[in-house]
């Protein structure tokens, strides 16, 4: 419970900090990757945020759903950290990237991959709830991320294949 709250207070912060814009968020992240289905993924999770938001107040879980629509809104930021960085090292001739560059995209990958995995344990801990809707949002989340999980993965491989290009020349 402890965790639950804290991952709340957490998500506030940021919820105050994102919330503003959500639309230029997701054209900033079409722009950034195009053609990853993390962008799909993102969007997924950002629109359960919303769900989630709308279905709170009228909730005997108002505490547990607004700790999942916060676990949404981390989770879409980090992503949405990843694709500035991605539309950033996009602007890079071939020629001038470095190793160094490469290390932070896969090390942002890495934490996006912890926190994920921390979402997921979470969300497996959770047994209790007092309305069946909200267990309901919580298996849809856990399926959310655990897809993402997958997704992550693959992204590291695909960084770190562009990484030993690098480091090759």
């Amino acid at each position: 419970m402890k965790k639950i709250i804290f991952l709340s207070l957490t998500c506030i912060i940021c919820l105050a900090l994102i919330e503003s814009d959500s639309k230029f968020l997701t054209r900033q992240c079409a722009y950034a990757l195009e053609d990853t289905p993390l962008i799909d993924m993102r969007n997924k999770i950002f629109q359960e945020s919303k769900m989630l938001k709308s279905v709170t107040l009228d909730s005997k879980d108002i505490i547990l759903l607004n700790s999942l629509r916060n676990t949404c809104i981390t989770t879409a930021t980090q992503l949405d950290a990843y694709f500035s960085m991605i539309a950033i090292f996009n602007t890079i001739k071939k020629e001038a990237r470095t190793q160094e560059a490469m290390d932070y995209l896969v090390n942002w990958l890495e934490l996006i991959k912890k926190t994920n995995s921390v979402n997921i344990s979470t969300l497996k801990a959770i047994n209790e709830t007092l309305e069946p809707k909200t267990k309901l949002y919580t298996e849809k989340l856990k399926s959310y991320f655990i897809e993402l999980e997958s997704q992550v993965k693959t992204e590291i491989n695909k960084v770190s294949l562009i990484k030993k290009s690098i480091k090759r020349r």
